[in-house]
């Protein structure tokens, strides 16, 4: 059956409110439960891992142990895992932890920069203007957002704050890192690998495996809900959205996320947002829709798959 373009803006649109909803889920858990966040994210990675390595088994296209055979693929394999994934997965909802899934969902939002300013670096050359411009936006959300204006307090705690903003280097490194592996091998694969290796390599630092939480319907179906709604299903949704109507308008759709994490988080989980925090975030959701709209080649876009 072949899809309409409106039908692939709306997969799209569905797979971002998905992932923006898994995050608001993550705060849910951590407010009301007291979920240990390692616990959270191991669980998460392994489980969903496990289940992309098992479609590309059972879809019988490609040997799951092929990437393992050439030295440099799983070097450039193992920092997208452990740098990139792992980084942007851990400071994601640890920043939820500390402060709420809108605020850690707009900082990650912040990567597209970190990417302009790796691309810059590797090519010796100055950002565009309208880069620049984009960067500058950035840096005013960020501002507004941790001291609402006011630059001798810290409305945003430090950890906060550098949590999220490590997310959203390590969600530039899971951008730029995998080029080459992803010329050879299919994204799935990559992914299952990646979410996998990330998950275990939480493992030794895991106090203990228990999750601290108290088990009901509602923490069972959060947790459930972050796995299937926040990784698996919205994966796939994306990457048919993104056949039919192209990365640029994909990218442009994306955005959605962290609005549906904004309202989620204001109507469901009652949490209050200042004037500063919501011109901030305007101010970062600005700048991403700006450099998506950019071709690819003079603004790399963030593929948010599975990044949050």
């Amino acid at each position: 059956m072949i899809l309409s373009a409106r039908q692939g803006i709306a997969i799209v649109i569905a797979s971002a409110a998905m992932w923006g909803i898994s995050g608001v889920f993550g705060q849910f858990l951590f407010q009301n439960y007291h979920t240990d966040p390692m616990w959270l994210i191991t669980v998460r990675q392994v489980i969903a891992g496990l289940v992309f390595l098992g479609y590309v088994v059972y879809n019988g296209k490609e040997d799951i142990l092929s990437i393992w055979k050439n030295r440099a693929d799983v070097k450039e394999l193992l920092v997208f895992s452990l740098l990139g994934l792992l980084g942007a997965q851990y400071g994601f909802y640890y920043t939820i932890n500390l402060a709420n899934a809108a605020t850690a969902t707009i900082l990650q939002y912040e990567a597209p920069i970190f990417v302009i300013l790796w691309e810059a670096v590797r090519r010796k050359k100055i950002p565009a203007r309208k880069e620049i411009f984009g960067i500058f936006l950035a840096v005013a959300g960020v501002f507004l957002i941790s001291t609402h204006g006011r630059p001798d307090e810290l409305v945003l705690s430090p950890l906060a704050l550098g949590m999220g903003i490590f997310s959203a280097v390590a969600l530039a490194i899971y951008t730029v890192c995998p080029s080459n592996i992803l010329r050879k091998y299919s994204t799935t694969l990559i992914i299952g690998w990646g979410q996998l290796l990330s998950g275990l390599a939480l493992v030794p630092f895991m106090r203990s495996f228990s999750s601290n939480t108290a088990w009901d319907a509602a923490s069972v179906s959060a947790v459930i809900y972050i796995i299937l709604g926040g990784t698996i299903i919205p994966y796939t949704l994306f990457l048919l959205g993104l056949k039919i109507i192209g990365p640029t308008k994909a990218s442009l759709v994306s955005c959605f996320e962290p609005l549906c994490s904004i309202l989620c988080v204001v109507v469901v989980l009652g949490t209050t947002l200042a004037s500063p925090d919501i011109l901030g975030m305007a101010c970062i959701i600005a700048t991403v829709v700006m450099l998506s709209i950019q071709k690819t080649q003079h603004a790399p876009k963030v593929n948010h798959t599975t990044a949050s």
